[in-house]
């Protein structure tokens, strides 16, 4: 019994002993779950003030429209900006801290799921705005900033400080960086109707019409303060057929789809009404200078000596005799202009005037232009006549200018019928926007750069594509076919194209060369006299043609009528347009040479640069 007892006793001591030591065991166990999540808590605070940082400097470069609004009404307009700050000095402090303001007001919060774990706010500190370089078509300023970011996951709080730089850039952006920019959409006679599509930025200064349910993908602007918004009867709409709406809709019958917003109110955009600095270009004279060329300057550019002035008609590659010195002139009326890529490398101009032809090739591989003329050599130049031309000076460009109408102008000819037909809704969606069918060979070679203008009318007659299209350049099914447009690391695609009217529309023709149906047109078409824009001829009477597929950018003073459309939306003649941007316009990155700019200085650029970096 005793014995027993004794057992008994140990087995408590034992059991309490055990019990004790499993406490410390838990406890510790606990002790260093809880200093593993404060360690996991404090590493996903600090990942959480880092993506603050990483956030601010975004916020920084996207805050361009409202920093534009702040610099806007502090521009000096009549200011030399070669010579002069075109922002004052004297706004400098005040722009510092209106940036500031509006940074910390717009972006001090990082957007719910910006960060896996917790929270994170940024306070932005603003000082030194003030200029850093001067230049004839842009300038640069600079502002120091100082971002802290605070990361917050549980109790644990981090906060990461970041010194740097900014730089906002100011030029004067081409107008090729709208989709579709017009002085007066003709939203009082005419409409944009379902089936149209906007994947770019638009703009009217006055009278947008719309009807249905056209989509616009990316902002809509106007300096009205709203637009007409129609009725075709059998819609559900109430009233006349066009109302004018300060909004956004007029259901049912016409919801446009804004999908980035309609801004109203918003500066109106000038347009020119000049082609002197086209035409200097193209006579290897400083296209910045845009006083006229007198008799004597076109004669010793051209290299005529007897018998001018005047200047005889005919096509002039603008040389020195050895070397391309500036673009190609065109005295007089051209009857027809084809252009042709090879495939191969060149580019090749066939020019017809009255009974003469001119062939004006291109060759990139070799750097050099030959011209011949009705069949016979006229000579062989170093240099190409491609791309802008050089400010201040002058020299080879990609300018054609002509003194007077282009009749026809267009690509080679179609080797085929397209896949496609002329119904809308219907048959004309079986042909792709990109690429575009094989039947359509290109005309302009991937190394050109080409703006073509014209003091009169300019007459549409076939497709202008380009050898490579920007929208495939990535795909590698595309390039399997089409290996020259392979495109190496960082490089963006050159080609692009500009054709521009001074005094008359740009049509689309009927007669006495029909333009085909389902019309490929790439590049940026420009015609901005009073009431001029792309217009497609005898629109009411050609009957239906199908696509208009604009691949690129639309400037025009009034918007023209280029197709009929049943109450019910379906095609009766002309053109139902698709408006397809070509991103590498956006901001300037890519223009046209020689083409004209906005009137204004504009914010094109702001980039953050990071300096120093610290956690406290």
């Amino acid at each position: 019994m005793h014995r027993r007892g004794v057992a008994l006793i140990a087995v408590l001591v034992v059991a309490a002993v055990m019990t004790i030591v499993g406490s410390l065991l838990f406890m510790g166990t606990l002790g260093d779950l809880r200093q593993t999540r404060s360690t996991l808590q404090a590493a996903q605070a600090r990942a959480a003030a880092e993506a603050g940082l990483t956030y601010a400097r975004y916020a920084m470069e996207v805050a361009r429209g409202d920093i534009k609004a702040i610099l806007a009404p502090k521009m000096n307009l009549t200011a030399n900006p070669a010579t002069e700050w075109v922002l004052p000095e004297s706004q400098w402090p005040g722009i510092a801290s209106a940036i500031q303001s509006l940074l910390n007001t717009g972006y001090g919060s990082l957007p719910s799921g910006a960060v896996d774990q917790g929270q994170a706010s940024v306070q932005f500190t603003i000082t030194r705005f003030r200029g850093n370089t001067k230049g004839a078509t842009a300038q640069t300023y600079r502002a120091d900033y100082v971002v802290v970011s605070t990361g917050q996951v549980g109790p644990a709080r981090r906060r990461t400080e970041e010194k740097g730089y900014f730089e906002i850039q100011l030029g004067r952006p081409a107008l090729s960086q709208w989709l579709f920019l017009v002085d007066d959409a003709g939203g009082e006679t005419g409409f944009f109707p379902t089936g149209t599509v906007f994947n770019g930025p638009v703009h009217a200064n006055h009278n947008w019409g719309f009807w249905g349910r056209p989509v616009f993908r990316d902002v809509v602007s106007t300096s009205d303060d709203g637009a007409w918004y129609w009725s075709l009867g059998r819609d559900g709409c109430t009233g006349g057929r066009r109302v004018w709406v300060r909004g956004d809709s007029r259901p049912p019958c016409t919801v446009p789809d804004f999908q980035k917003g309609f801004l109203r109110g918003q500066p109106p955009i000038e347009l020119p009404t000049s082609t002197l600095s086209q035409q200097r270009a193209a006579l290897g004279l400083d296209p910045m200078d845009t006083s006229t060329p007198s008799n004597k300057d076109i004669c010793s550019a051209l290299g005529l000596k007897k018998g001018c002035p005047p200047v005889k008609n005919g096509v002039y590659l603008v040389n020195d005799g050895t070397n391309v010195t500036g673009g190609i002139y065109v005295q007089g009326n051209v009857d027809q202009l084809v252009l042709q890529a090879t495939g191969t490398g060149q580019q090749i101009y066939t020019f017809k005037q009255g009974s003469d032809t001119w062939v004006i090739t291109v060759d990139y591989t070799t750097n050099t232009t030959a011209v011949t003329k009705n069949g016979a050599p006229v000579g062989t130049y170093t240099g190409t006549p491609n791309g802008p031309a050089s400010l201040g000076t002058g020299g080879p460009t990609g300018q054609i200018y002509v003194t007077g109408q282009i009749k026809s102008l267009q690509g080679p000819p179609r080797t085929g019928p397209l896949p496609c037909g002329v119904d809308y809704p219907g048959s004309s969606d079986n042909c792709p926007d990109h690429p575009p069918p094989a039947q359509i060979p290109p005309a302009l070679s991937k190394e050109t750069q080409l703006h073509i203008t014209a003091v009169g009318a300019i007459g549409l007659t076939g497709d202008l594509v380009y050898e490579c299209d920007p929208t495939k350049v990535t795909d590698p099914g595309y390039l399997a076919t089409k290996p020259r447009c392979s495109l190496g690391a960082g490089q963006t695609l050159p080609t692009v194209l500009g054709v521009m009217s001074q005094n008359d529309n740009i049509y689309i023709e009927d007669s006495p060369i029909k333009a085909p149906d389902n019309l490929y047109l790439w590049g940026s078409y420009l015609s901005g006299a009073s009431g001029k824009g792309l217009a497609v001829e005898n629109y009411s009477g050609r009957g239906k043609q199908g696509k208009l597929r604009l691949f690129g950018g639309l400037i025009q003073s009034a918007d023209q009528l280029r197709g009929i459309v049943d109450d019910s939306g379906r095609l009766q003649s002309g053109y139902i347009e698709t408006y397809d941007y070509d991103l590498r316009f956006a901001d300037s990155a890519l223009a046209p040479p020689n083409f004209p700019t906005v009137r204004v200085f504009d914010v094109q650029k702001v980039q953050a640069t990071p300096l120093s970096f610290r956690e406290f």
